[in-house]
């Protein structure tokens, strides 16, 4: 067998799990992920517990997110860290361009961890004025 037939059966043997997970995680998600603009209107107006655990909850999903590219951007800047090249590297060397990325995406989660955070004490506060 050569070995563009190997690529092609493993690529197929991967494509049919993922799609009947697809297809059965959209039969049972009900709800749509809201927009960004959405999510401002929805924070202008919010008054209820589940409007203010709507909100935690897309940001709690945006931290995690942020969370898992921040992760491969450390990988990727630690298999360009490996690369030694160094010296002939002009600025931004790629290990530089890795790094700013991964601490882009570690700030941009913080944030929406603090976002999180404030939307879930406001959803128990407004809980138990109920």
């Amino acid at each position: 067998m050569n070995r563009t037939s190997v690529t092609f059966a493993a690529v197929l043997a991967l494509a049919f799990p993922v799609v009947g997970i697809a297809q059965s995680n959209s039969q049972t998600n009900v709800t749509a992920p809201i927009s960004a603009t959405e999510v401002r209107a929805l924070a202008k107006s919010a008054h209820t517990s589940a409007e203010y655990s709507q909100l935690a909850s897309y940001y709690h999903q945006q931290e995690a997110r942020y969370r898992a590219e921040a992760a491969a951007e450390k990988a990727e800047r630690d298999r360009r860290a490996s690369v030694n090249a160094g010296l002939t590297q002009k600025y931004p060397r790629p290990v530089d361009s890795a790094q700013y990325l991964y601490e882009s995406y570690s700030a941009s989660a913080d944030q929406a961890a603090v976002q999180a955070q404030h939307y879930d004490q406001l959803a128990t506060a407004a809980q138990g004025k109920s």
